[in-house]
């Protein structure tokens, strides 16, 4: 294989970065431990807050930066009523999102793609400093759609439209929902073109049993998540990617960006898992 013909640092190393809401923050603990390694990917691809993460890494800010940026984009905690956001509470989300009153969705999702605007520079995906493709889907023929050029924070916005909580994209006259609707770990968009590919999974874990009942919002996105589980795993089944991580983030709601703590906590043991594979698969 040409992999173990190079030296570990002249491989072309791909980084995949699942959605997963508020649980993509784990994807941190990768960004630092590669930044730690002095490994730079040589292309990435990310769909939904993977997208959002990536775009960020791509422009030039190194992990600990990003980590910096999550403690400060992240929200009090909001109040629930049966699961359900209220909506005098969304105000209390001010950092982070913006309330709709469109029926398409709950959140703009336009104060994510302002904050991203205001902490990177690039604008384009050929001002990147790392090549990035980004993934969404397309309502009309549930096609996906891949964004490798042209408008980078309009491809963000696409990719993070999750069903029913934040408003579809309207992009080249095609309406655009979450990229993990179709590819939520788009690893495959790297393995012909990357010598290794590190693929980062952060579906997480429910809790679930007699005494805790979903709630109708809990079940309809608890759904969306299953959706996507069950196509990471059937497509692991057929064609792995050489690293798969896959942190154990237990308990955090798609919406509880407020828990960074306890999100990078949870993700903390993926870094040891890392370096591990990586010193196994590349010789390092």
């Amino acid at each position: 294989m040409k992999l173990f013909r190079k030296k570990a640092r002249e491989q072309k190393i791909g980084l995949a970065l699942g959605g997963g809401g508020a649980r993509g923050l784990a994807h941190i603990q990768v960004l630092e431990t590669l930044d730690e390694l002095g490994i730079r990917p040589y292309r990435i691809a990310a769909t939904s807050i993977g997208a959002l993460i990536a775009s960020l890494y791509a422009s030039g800010l190194s992990g600990k930066e990003i980590r910096k940026l999550a403690y400060h984009w992240q929200s009090p905690k909001p109040e629930k009523h049966n699961g359900i956001l209220h909506r005098r509470d969304l105000r209390r989300w001010a950092s982070l999102l913006d309330p709709s009153f469109d029926r398409s969705g709950l959140f703009k999702g336009e104060k994510i793609i302002r904050f991203l605007s205001d902490h990177i520079k690039c604008r384009t995906f050929e001002e990147l400093k790392i090549p990035l493709q980004i993934t969404a889907a397309n309502y009309a023929d549930a096609s996906e759609i891949v964004f490798d050029s042209g408008d980078l924070l309009s491809a963000v916005r696409a990719s993070i439209a999750i069903p029913g909580v934040f408003t579809p994209v309207e992009r080249n006259g095609k309406i655009l929902l979450d990229g993990g609707v179709v590819n939520p770990l788009p690893y495959n968009l790297l393995q012909k073109e990357c010598d290794q590919v590190i693929a980062v999974d952060v579906g997480g874990l429910r809790n679930a049993d007699a005494t805790h009942r979903p709630s109708f919002f809990d079940t309809v996105i608890g759904g969306f998540e299953i959706m996507e589980a069950s196509m990471i795993r059937y497509r692991l089944q057929f064609n792995p990617p050489g690293i798969y991580l896959k942190p154990d983030i237990r308990d955090i709601g798609l919406l509880e960006f407020y828990k960074v703590d306890q999100i990078l906590a949870q993700a903390a043991p993926i870094r040891d898992e890392l370096r591990k594979r990586l010193n196994s698969l590349l010789k390092m």
